[in-house]
């Protein structure tokens, strides 16, 4: 039995959607992405007629495994956010887990990104060691941008710096951090 064995798939759950709300309507957005469209945030709302039922949100990003994230992330995403949606309404199965398969296979990738054994440190342009978050931030495919503007909010680096500009204490702090709260750390620097 796979790990992925207990958990429902948004296929699933969309006809007691439709069995259930005759006047059903199910509307996504697209709430954010990087600045390449490798990561998105998707929403979903279900609807009774013009009456909100239920919203769910879910983020994808490119090629997290070589399945359909390889180049429909997009899709998946929004997919998740459905799936998120309906398991926030009342037309969860109640024998059902909450999360949908889709979700937790994001979940797991994100997971294994962090927790699999590190590959070798790759050097930097100046010939050291570069810090083991810059791993970290490539397998998540959080842009340069993104992460310098975290550590700017934060006046962890001065106007002008990037994130690797940082002290080696902080970096070692935020990596430390990651490795014990993944979901957090991807949630917290791309929000």
């Amino acid at each position: 039995m796979g790990r992925l064995d207990n958990y429902e798939e948004v296929k699933d759950r969309l006809p007691r959607f439709w069995d259930c709300v005759k006047g059903g309507r199910i509307v996504t957005e697209v709430l954010d992405h990087s600045e390449n469209w490798d990561r998105v945030v998707m929403k979903a709302s279900l609807f009774d007629g013009e009456t909100l039922i239920a919203t769910g949100i879910a983020m994808d990003w490119k090629g997290k495994d070589n399945q359909a994230n390889k180049t429909n992330w997009v899709e998946v995403a929004e997919t998740s956010a459905i799936g998120r949606a309906i398991a926030n309404s009342r037309y969860q199965d109640p024998k059902a887990a909450r999360p949908s398969k889709e979700e937790m296979e994001v979940c797991w990738a994100r997971q294994d990104a962090i927790e699999s054994p590190s590959t070798p440190q790759k050097p930097s342009p100046n010939g050291k060691l570069a810090h083991p978050l810059i791993q970290l931030i490539e397998q998540h495919k959080l842009t340069e941008k993104v992460v310098t503007n975290f550590f700017g909010a934060r006046r962890w680096i001065k106007q002008g710096q990037t994130w690797t500009d940082a002290d080696k204490v902080k970096l070692d702090e935020v990596y430390e951090r990651a490795q014990k709260n993944p979901k957090g750390f991807v949630e917290a620097i791309a929000a």
